[in-house]
């Protein structure tokens, strides 16, 4: 019985972007509450999915983190806690 499985089923694929189809619900929350609640409270949430990815790519080897990881690890893993910090800044502004 042959045990090769497919690369291109959609479980295949879910294994190698598994950061991504979990960051990719939490964002379409975070807008949700965005819209329909506080733009602040979607920003500090925006603020801390930055920071979780950050530490996943940090952390986690690049077969784990797909698409996540483009760049060296320190190039990623920065850009993302500039990201982070820079929506944490914004949610705290004035008049939102």
């Amino acid at each position: 019985m042959p045990t090769d499985r497919s690369p291109f089923t959609l479980r295949a694929a879910f294994r190698r972007q598994t950061v991504l189809a979990i960051a990719l619900p939490a964002l379409a929350v975070i807008v949700a509450v965005g819209a329909l609640w506080s733009v602040p409270i979607a920003g500090a949430m925006l603020s801390a999915l930055l920071v979780g990815l950050a530490a996943a790519r940090a952390l986690l080897p690049v077969r784990a983190v797909g698409a996540l990881a483009v760049r060296h690890r320190a190039v990623d893993v920065g850009v993302l806690l500039l990201l982070a910090v820079g929506v944490g800044v914004l949610s705290l502004s004035p008049n939102l």
